[in-house]
């Protein structure tokens, strides 16, 4: 009996072990079911984020919390973000100019940086914006230049003055929103304002007759002539064409009809002359 009872128990003896095993098998299970739960978890997190519309805030880079979320993308033709800041009072030297659009600015330190204004190089010329408040609203203007069907207000073309360090000249620029350089000229011994007119405004062209503008355009205005500056599809370049005053117009006017009004008078006299000499 002793000895039965003695192999009795030994059977018995590895049953602890088997628990173990098994309390084993199930934490793993649990573990896995936990990884699983929580992988999923991030997943349908994960969708969610890139169901949620990006908020402005969310791309904004420090110090630009308010600027549109293009304007801080990458573009060839506008400096980085850096650049920019570094540069920016040293371009932008009056608050009248603290309402051009971000995207502009870029663009123009890009123009300044490339052309040695901040660095003077040689004998390069040197250009800069007026710091004149009366002038420096009128230095600047946007609209669609080249006449594009995809234009909106986001991108819209900007034309901008600048004046030369011997302060008699200046140059003017047409950019895209990108910063892409559509036009420049240099004006010497000039210093001009410039204003923006819609497409289908009276302007003169080929001939002293005001015709409707096929495109958004530029006047440049100098102290004793005025021109419009207009994109020409067939040539892809800006045109200029002479605006003509009031008073020009009047002065033409007058001299045509100057000498059929002599005419006149000479044929009245020569006929009362005529008919003198018949009578006597």
């Amino acid at each position: 009996m002793k000895r039965a009872f003695e192999e009795s128990v030994a059977e018995q003896v590895p049953q602890p072990k088997s628990k173990k095993k098994t309390y084993i098998i199930i934490g793993i299970v649990l573990l896995l079911v936990i990884l699983a739960g929580g992988g999923y978890y991030n997943y349908v997190q994960r969708q969610d984020l890139d169901a949620i519309p990006i908020d402005s805030s969310a791309t904004a880079v420090d110090g630009f919390e308010h600027a549109d979320p293009k304007d801080l993308e990458e573009a060839d033709g506008w400096s980085s973000i850096g650049d920019y800041a570094h540069w920016n009072n040293a371009i932008f030297t009056i608050p009248e100019y603290d309402n051009i659009p971000l995207r502009y600015r870029r663009g123009i330190t890009k123009i300044f940086m490339g052309n040695s204004y901040l660095e003077p190089s040689g004998d390069k010329p040197i250009y800069k914006f007026t710091r004149i408040k009366d002038r420096a609203k009128s230095v600047f203007c946007y609209g669609n230049f080249t006449d594009r069907s995809d234009a909106d207000n986001w991108n819209k073309e900007m034309a901008f003055l600048v004046e030369k360090n011997d302060y008699q000249s200046s140059a003017i620029w047409i950019i895209s929103a990108k910063g892409d350089i559509l036009f420049w000229k240099e004006y010497s011994s000039e210093l001009p304002l410039i204003n923006s007119f819609k497409k289908g405004q009276k302007i003169f062209m080929d001939e002293m007759k005001l015709v409707p503008a096929p495109a958004d355009g530029i006047i440049v205005k100098n102290k004793n002539s005025k021109y419009a500056l207009i994109y020409n599809k067939g040539t892809k370049t800006f045109d200029t064409y002479y605006q003509y005053s009031d008073h020009e117009i009047q002065e033409a006017t007058t001299s045509e009809e100057g000498p059929y009004v002599e005419e006149l008078e000479d044929i009245t006299v020569d006929s009362a002359q005529t008919n003198t000499g018949n009578n006597e």
